[in-house]
């Protein structure tokens, strides 16, 4: 199963294939008195919806956990910024949190946490029937699955945060945390003094394990986001443990070795071993496998230095990844076990590198294979493969290997593992029918907004489903239909 949070991207796009700060803590108020920064109270249209409005504020920086429950508010036409690919539509329950204390013309941050696909709007009022006017609309955000988080310049004292969704039924969780603060940060450059990574326009010590640099306190606690000592729970275990639950204390492999020691799921989704091993020339091909005698589910990532995820084994016996033409540097393996609940009792596992040098690449051919437990990166730069720096700024047809390069309105194929990725991953329009797209190429049928790809030849070039249980091969993968060039279930 899937133990990494890394390539959002991919993430998104595949989670759409397969189904679709300090501060004092309060839940969201449902209707309470008139304040004055809202609507005024003789205003013929401030009914139904804009009574949500009326809650009592919070001061920032907020810390705010509720429940979808209110009035149905519409969101406006339009905002001042919108960070939403499907557009700023809103539908169903949803929460209104009023932030105070804030100052005018400096920037505010909001993030939104819930399990389920929340969006949420900033509005300076509600200044219609149905809710704000696109007037009063400061900042819409609806980019993700898994979170939100978008930032604003305040033009008053205070502001409201609007939490909402968009489907055609509600989601099965309505609960959300939302979180209002200052802006800290944009790049880690300007932060220092111990916390030293900007995460979400806040300063912090860790955003990963990946910034923790001792072994005393090699894992990153991401409710606080500092470094802390690993967790030692299994009843029996290695040497290693804990300091190996973090890449500052991973063991060292070499370019043709082989390591023994144990895995347990405890604590859960949080028991880690990492192993490092280190690319030093141009053109090397590193092969690691991770093997165990029983019936539990190991799985097997590996990373570049910044906690970059290079490629994975989630479904196999022995899990297997080879990646080829990496940058010379430090890269990680890091073992964990899949399980729904946890469990203390070890299971011992093998770990192999294999090693081998070559050429460089010449082409971004030469870095769309191997494929199979590979990670597409779509740049060939002095003999090494690696990740396109499009910057939202690549226009339709041109390469891409995540949904990040693409201009606005243009959709990347970034999906996992799928062969001659070189060819396939560009830039792309969106569709609703085949006669919308290129000669040559078909309109997806899979996602709730589908786009442009090439015809498939292959099973090969299909998408696939990193979260399902393959029937065969590394991973479950949609199946060509050669006839229509379609990729189908």
């Amino acid at each position: 199963m899937v133990s990494s949070t890394h390539g959002l991207a991919r993430l998104i796009a595949i989670a759409i294939l397969c189904g679709a700060c300090s501060g004092g803590s309060t839940s969201a108020q449902p209707d309470a008195g008139a304040h004055p920064d809202g609507p005024p109270a003789d205003m013929t249209n401030h009914v139904t919806a804009c009574t949500e409005f009326d809650a009592p504020g919070q001061p920032v920086p907020a810390h705010v956990t509720g429940t979808l429950a209110g009035a149905d508010l519409q969101s406006p036409a339009s905002c001042t910024t919108v960070d939403a690919p499907f557009g700023i539509e809103s539908a169903g329950p949803d929460s209104v949190v009023r932030v105070d204390g804030l100052v005018a013309g400096k920037t505010y941050v909001v993030k939104l946490s819930s399990v389920s696909d929340l969006a949420f709007y900033v509005a300076t009022g509600c200044g219609t029937s149905t809710g704000p006017s696109a007037d009063q609309c400061l900042l819409f955000v609806d980019a993700t699955k898994t979170g939100e988080v978008g930032s604003f310049v305040a033009t008053g004292s205070s502001a409201f945060v609007v939490v909402d969704y968009y489907a055609a039924t509600p989601p099965d969780n309505l609960a959300f945390t939302l979180d209002v603060y200052a802006d800290e940060c944009v790049t880690s450059s300007t932060c220092g003094g111990g916390a030293d990574v900007c995460l979400d326009h806040q300063c912090v010590e860790c955003a990963s394990s990946f910034d923790c640099t001792s072994a005393a306190k090699a894992r990153c606690d991401t409710a606080t986001h500092t470094c802390v000592a690993g967790s030692d729970q299994c009843t029996t275990d290695d040497a290693a443990e804990p300091g190996d639950d973090g890449p500052a204390g991973a063991t060292v492999l070499g370019p043709s070795d082989s390591h023994t020691a144990k895995m347990c799921a405890s604590p859960l989704l949080v028991e880690a071993d990492y192993y490092a091993f280190d690319v030093t020339t141009v053109g090397e091909d590193w092969l690691v496998q991770l093997g165990w005698s029983n019936s539990r589910d190991l799985d097997l990532e590996v990373f570049d230095a910044t906690g970059t995820l290079v490629g994975m084994s989630l479904w196999e016996r022995p899990e297997s990844v080879e990646v080829t033409y990496l940058p010379p540097g430090r890269y990680y393996a890091r073992v964990t076990e899949y399980a729904t609940s946890a469990n203390p009792t070890p299971v011992s596992y093998t770990i192999q590198t294999a090693h081998a040098t070559g050429p460089g690449c010449t082409s971004a051919h030469d870095c769309a294979s191997p494929y199979r437990n590979q990670i597409y990166r779509g740049a060939c730069t002095a003999g090494s493969c690696v990740a396109l720096d499009g910057s939202g700024a690549t226009t339709e047809g041109g390469a891409c290997d995540s949904q990040s390069d693409c201009a606005s309105g243009l959709h990347c194929p970034s999906f996992y593992f799928v062969a001659n990725a070189d060819t396939r991953e560009t830039c792309s329009r969106e569709c609703t029918t085949d006669v919308q797209c290129d000669v040559g190429d078909v309109c997806t049928t899979y996602l709730p907004t589908n786009f442009c790809v090439p015809a498939c030849t292959s099973t090969s070039q299909c998408a696939t489903s990193i979260t399902s249980a393959p029937s065969s091969g590394p991973w479950a993968r949609l199946t060509c239909e050669q006839s229509t060039g379609r990729c189908l279930p």
